[in-house]
């Protein structure tokens, strides 16, 4: 009973103090103390279960004075409910308020394109069906959702058919009272005498403007479901074609708000951005002939994003008309000027209504260079080894594996419009994905002052602040001296670089990150790998392509490592051998923590598998030498994804009854 007792204080500890930490100052400290101390507590209770324990009685009863002290608190000073907001409340408030105006400035001035996508959106408004419909258009911040909200708004066949309209901005701060507010005064010329209403009262004026009419309302920006179950009662279904056209960069709320499929807007094609580029910059007059190829230039750079390409716009618009100030232009972008903060802080938005379990797994896409695309098992694999996924607690039924859960995170991203899917499995899952670029600077921005991870060119080695991950961009040879930063605190490293180290680049890279979990090379980035790997025993994630045969046996030494993944193309028409340790000395099974293999171009296969593994990959391998291969993998009771591709000397495959027990994806290409 007294672990239960621990284990909801723990729950409910930080609400119940949070009047205090506001109350009174210094008192983080001791909530913190108190709270490490119940952890311990529980900790113990949970070592030491159905035994009695007098210090942890007076432990909680000390808690209980503590509770007892916030009250005697609160009435000594006469602090009521709702009296806590702080200025800092009324401060946010105002940069919301802000950024609202910013993005309706920004985005409704200087409409390009749309033509096709508010047909497309008004025709679905004009169908026949009685019913009250609603129509939702879903895409990234940024994008021109409101734009063609208002342009379909204020049509003329929309306005003709729908002769009761009305506008309702909602937000990520949505507020009841000003929504209801705004639709109402969108009825009545004078709605101060309204003023005094209650939100119920406003609810039940707003229901009798709207009954017995055919109406279409807009609700602009909406970011939880919660809103939609809030104020639904107000729209009266008189079965006369009215319908409620919603914004919203979630696709759970389109679809849980949605009577119709919700239109996807696109991001511009390059005429477009060169269009609102152009008509942004130059107002109305001609471009410059020996300017255009630059001006398209600088449009594309902003990947088809409407916010991104006015803002652009607007600081180009300011400088010297003339070639060389726009190939300047064309080189720092916007890198280098604060007026990227305008988009930002509207794309950051996005980030902010992130769940906490999400919001690393987001800035994470902050490894990857410019314009990539993600192979979506790799990054859920990184996720896994990261630890940001976490196994559901035993107790469950049937609790989902962590590669189930990861999906689920991925998928989540993708219907928040921050990750975009390039290529679709057969089966619908995500197979590759990319981030737009200016997500991905917010990601390189927020996951750095985060402290979550950096990412390097080569050029910025000095700026680098001992990141707990590292993501090495440009050139191998860049690289070569790890000296100007603390190697001590970087955990995670990821190459994504041209050309290859030198040998003695090898042993720098082991010696200097041996306290690394996650080691991750792209293309053959290693001549050889070095025995210093054997130091590198904290690894649970190791992917390297390499062009050379010489893998060592210490590989199998790396005793935490959870994911591998190797790449050995053939050499000269000859294929690559395991390490011995890997192969005859069958001690692949004893990296009992593994649980994805992908070999790709040896000649020698594992005789054993570890028993928990989940995921196995073997392509362009020489099955002749390894005639048992599918008995040795049919006994693997834990597999579930077997991938063979490209095999030679694979003829004809006998599965016994009893054997792939937990199979449920196969691929066989050969």
């Amino acid at each position: 009973m007294a672990d239960l007792v621990v284990r909801l204080l723990l729950q409910n500890l930080p609400q119940l103090l949070e009047d205090e930490f506001k109350l009174l100052s210094g008192v983080e400290d001791k909530i913190n103390s108190l709270t490490n101390e119940l952890k311990f507590i529980d900790l113990f209770l949970k070592s030491s279960e159905g035994k009695r324990n007098d210090d942890c009685v007076k432990t909680i009863e000390k808690i209980k004075s503590y509770i007892v002290q916030i009250y005697t608190n609160k009435e000594r000073y006469g602090i009521g409910e709702g009296e806590f907001k702080s200025e800092e409340e009324g401060e946010e408030q105002q940069v919301t308020e802000s950024l609202r105006k910013r993005r309706k400035d920004v985005e409704e001035e200087h409409v390009v394109g749309l033509v096709q996508d508010s047909n497309v959106v008004i025709t679905q408004l004009m169908e026949t069906d009685s019913r009250l419909n609603v129509v939702p258009i879903i895409g990234m911040g940024g994008l021109g959702k409101t734009t063609l909200a208002r342009k379909i708004y204020n049509n003329n066949k929309v306005k003709e058919l729908f002769r009761c309209r009305a506008w309702g901005d909602v937000s990520n701060d949505y507020r009841p009272m000003e929504l209801l507010l705004s639709l109402f005064k969108c009825f009545q010329s004078s709605s101060s005498e309204y003023n005094n209403l209650n939100e119920e009262e406003l609810k039940m004026m707003v229901r009798e403007c709207l009954k017995g009419k055919r109406y279409l309302i807009v609700l602009d920006d909406i970011w939880k479901t919660q809103v939609w179950d809030d104020i639904k009662g107000v729209f009266p279904d008189d079965k006369n074609r009215s319908r409620i056209l919603i914004t919203s960069r979630i696709k759970e709320v389109t679809s849980y708000c949605g009577t119709t499929p919700p239109y996807n807007l696109p991001l511009l094609n390059k005429e477009q951005s060169w269009e609102l580029f152009s008509k942004k910059v130059f107002q109305g007059e001609e471009c410059p002939s020996d300017l255009e190829h630059l001006g398209r230039s600088i449009a594309e750079s902003c990947g088809g994003l409407p916010l991104g390409i006015v803002v652009l716009a607007g600081l180009v618009r300011k400088k010297e008309r003339s070639e060389r100030e726009w190939s300047r232009l064309k080189k720092i972008s916007w890198h280098l000027t604060q007026d990227k903060t305008e988009v930002m802080d509207i794309l950051k938005l996005s980030y902010d209504n992130l769940p906490r379990r999400l919001k690393p797994c987001f800035l994470y896409f902050a490894i990857y260079p410019e314009d990539y695309e993600i192979r979506a098992n790799k990054l859920m694999e990184l996720w896994i080894a990261e630890g940001f996924i976490q196994p559901k607690e035993i107790g469950y039924p049937n609790p989902p594996q962590v590669e189930d859960i990861a999906e689920y995170y991925l998928d989540e991203l993708v219907d928040r419009s921050l990750v975009k899917v390039v290529r679709r499995r057969i089966d619908g899952g995500v197979k590759t994905c990319q981030i737009h670029d200016l997500l991905r600077d917010l990601c390189i921005s927020e996951s750095k002052s985060n402290g979550l991870l950096e990412v390097s060119t080569g050029a910025n080695m000095d700026t680098l602040s001992s990141p707990h991950r590292l993501s090495l961009h440009g050139r191998a040879q860049s690289y070569l001296s790890f000296d100007k930063f603390n190697q001590s605190s970087t955990r995670s490293l990821f190459f994504f670089t041209t050309g290859k180290f030198p040998h003695s680049g090898h042993d720098h890279v082991m010696k200097n990150f041996k306290l690394a979990r996650v080691l991750y090379a792209e293309a053959s980035l290693f001549s050889s790998l070095s025995i210093g790997l054997k130091m590198m025993i904290h690894l649970r994630y190791l992917k390297v392509d390499t062009d050379v045969r010489d893998i060592p046996a210490s590989i199998c030494s790396l005793r935490n490592l959870e994911m591998l993944h190797l790449t050995l193309p053939l050499i000269r028409g000859r294929w690559s051998r395991l390490p011995m340790g890997m192969g005859r000395c069958r001690e692949l099974s004893s990296l009992t923590n593994l649980r994805s293999i992908k070999l790709i171009g040896f000649e020698h296969l594992p005789l054993e598998f570890p028993s928990n593994i989940v995921k196995i990959t073997l392509q362009s391998t020489v099955i002749d030498g390894n005639k048992d291969i599918m008995k040795t993998l049919g006994r693997l009771a834990n597999l579930q994804i077997l991938k063979l591709k490209y095999f030679v000397g694979l003829s004809d495959i006998i599965i016994a009854a009893g054997e792939f027990p937990r199979l449920r994806w196969v691929l066989l290409l050969g």
